[in-house]
């Protein structure tokens, strides 16, 4: 059972830093949005978003 649980924790903290990782990529999108060309800010927002969105479901579960 406390093997079962480990795992479950573990996908938690993953769902967690992906959200990180999607939201700091939005913000570095933001940033330096030349990189992809002129208009970016909505591809940046757009992933901000999702990847708020992620970290709030994952902050969620952590808490149960």
């Amino acid at each position: 059972m406390l093997k079962k649980n480990a795992t479950i924790n573990r996908w938690r903290w993953g769902i967690l830093a992906l959200g990180m990782s999607l939201c700091s990529m939005g913000v570095f999108l933001m940033i330096h949005g030349s990189i992809l060309g002129e208009r970016t800010v909505n591809i940046a927002t757009v992933v901000s978003i999702i990847g708020i969105g992620i970290i709030s479901h994952a902050n969620k579960r952590i808490k149960r």
